[in-house]
């Protein structure tokens, strides 16, 4: 059984609502569609813990593989789960050991699951958490949170510096640059616009709005599907097939 779609999503940020709302616009199907999501699923919107079993839901309900990435977020978040577990629900350690993560976002989540039994948690731990991927690559495409260095290249990055997989915002800035360039009229050698070896590479992680971008766009070889949710509540959904998207209402 082959599916029709892939559907692209980027950084959902603890938004319920966003997610189910995108999904119902892009038409999701799950006997005929699959997911690729590129991480950031919690901190910002108070609903991680929906949102996460909802993700749990859709690939349980698919005969397809869905593909989870990590991002920044979960990294934080599988640090509190991984290293004092039996601490969690003593909000005075987690809130100062954690601080970092508290600012970013980490509050939302962590009220999100405080709530839920140590069961409950641990089951989106082994069921989630502890299965979702670096990256994926697939007929010349790399899906990926943040980017890499991209003056290093992907290989070495993933060799050398594998964290930039969830940190990196350079890529981006430089296909910003890039792009501006070109609009400009400026001329800009293809070879230099294309990033690495990939015929697309997929990101979030950076979110467009801080450049004015509300939706997304391909520049260069790079589509950037970080619209901002975490703030705005704007999810996209990329059509990887056919270069379209759809964000929800």
């Amino acid at each position: 059984m082959e599916y029709k779609r892939t559907l692209v999503i980027g950084d959902i940020h603890g938004s319920i609502d966003a997610l189910e709302s995108a999904l119902k616009v892009a038409h999701y199907s799950p006997s005929e569609d699959r997911i690729i999501c590129l991480g950031d699923y919690i901190d910002g919107w108070k609903y991680s813990y929906e949102v996460v079993d909802k993700l749990i839901a859709l690939q349980a309900a698919s005969p397809f593989e869905n593909i989870y990435l990590k991002g920044n977020h979960e990294e934080w978040f599988l640090e509190v789960l991984n290293q004092n577990f039996e601490q969690f629900r003593v909000d005075r350690f987690i809130t100062t050991k954690y601080r970092d993560w508290m600012l970013s976002g980490g509050l939302s989540t962590y009220l999100s699951y405080a709530q839920r039994s140590d069961a409950e948690i641990l089951r989106h731990k082994t069921a989630f958490f502890d299965k979702l991927k670096l990256y994926h690559i697939e007929n010349q495409k790399l899906f990926v949170h943040a980017g890499f260095d991209y003056q290093m290249g992907f290989e070495a990055s993933l060799q050398f510096y594998p964290e930039s997989l969830l940190w990196d915002r350079t890529l981006f800035r430089k296909v910003v640059q890039l792009w501006n360039l070109e609009q400009e009229g400026a001329w800009v050698d293809k070879k230099v616009t294309k990033i690495d070896q990939f015929e697309k590479i997929y990101i979030g992680h950076t979110p467009t709005i801080k450049y004015n971008w509300s939706i997304p766009q391909k520049m260069g070889n790079v589509i950037n599907l970080d619209q901002g949710c975490k703030t705005t509540g704007v999810l996209s959904i990329w059509i990887e097939e056919q270069d379209v998207f759809f964000q929800n209402k």
